[in-house]
């Protein structure tokens, strides 16, 4: 119930609900005419809000983008076909937020890990990736990066790691090992880097209640809560466990499995489109991903 009046169709019925009892109270036309004008004019100025804020035309276009450098753009060239694929107005608005996303967030070295350019802008250019259909693309769950050449031992879970989302500390960690081979090669369903990239932007749209998520937010937190809601399905949960097409790590508890499959849509999207299209569709929707990037 909470839920529903945080909503904008909750908040509009509810003025609508308090306008009817005022007239009812008061037999005034021109206070229902002016509360129904009010509700149609908020809901209409929220419904276009988010239809603008999903416009690839509108989210990537910048009155002075930020520009990279010919070797950083190379760096990004060698080793993202994302990139590669992408029309030429698309690719300045990928360097544009690549060089955002190193003014924002601190990437640092741990037991002798050189944190050169290469790593930084491969580091930058998988979060893009990931968040390139939305147009709040910079959260506030994590701050800095931490990189350790393999795996590492955690003083929180007393346990060895090769990656993982600290939302108290807002940091996330990577093995460098594993992050990189996720990057070099890019159809085998293991990216290091979208797992813990995913649980940083899950974290960021739970945190926030429906009025303060920007419509990236909101849009990530409704594909999460549609696909558990699919999971419910006991039936189409065996159906996914049994396919042997996502890992049995996926399963551990809905965050992971979010990850996981987000892993899935990037490196291996027509196998996951094939065997799982409801499931590909909502993915899609809840990261606003857009065929029309794309060069033919």
């Amino acid at each position: 119930m909470k839920n529903f009046f945080k909503s904008t169709l909750g908040t509009v019925l509810a003025v609508i609900a308090f306008s009817l009892f005022w007239f009812w109270v008061n037999k005034s036309y021109f206070q229902l005419g002016f509360s129904l004008f009010f509700v149609a004019l908020f809901f209409g100025i929220e419904e276009a809000r988010k239809k603008i804020s999903r416009n690839p035309k509108y989210i990537h276009y910048h009155f002075f983008p930020k520009k990279l450098s010919a070797p950083q753009k190379n760096i990004i060239q060698q080793n993202y076909s994302f990139y590669r694929r992408l029309k030429p107005d698309f690719q300045k608005s990928f360097d544009n937020r690549v060089a955002v996303f190193l003014e924002q967030y601190k990437i640092i070295g741990r037991q002798g890990v050189e944190v050169d350019e290469e790593k930084k802008i491969l580091i930058a250019s998988c979060y893009i990736q990931l968040t390139f259909g939305m147009y709040t693309y910079l959260i506030e769950s994590f701050k800095t990066i931490l990189l350790y050449p393999d795996y590492y031992f955690s003083n929180i879970t007393k346990d060895n790691h090769l990656g993982e989302f600290n939302p108290h500390l807002k940091i996330i960690v990577f093995s460098w090992k594993h992050f990189w081979e996720g990057i070099k090669v890019d159809d085998n369903n293991y990216n290091l880097g979208i797992h813990e990239f995913s649980h940083a932007i899950l974290s960021s749209s739970k945190v926030k209640n429906f009025r303060s998520q920007t419509v990236a937010e909101n849009d990530f937190e409704t594909g999460y809560r549609k696909i558990l809601d699919i999971l419910k399905d006991r039936e189409f949960y065996t159906q996914l466990y049994h396919s042997e097409y996502f890992r049995e790590y996926a399963f551990t508890n809905n965050s992971e499995f979010i990850s996981v499959i987000l892993e899935h849509f990037f490196e291996t999207p027509h196998e996951f489109s094939s065997k799982f299209p409801e499931l590909f569709e909502i993915v899609k929707e809840m990261i606003n991903y857009r065929e029309e990037w794309f060069q033919n």
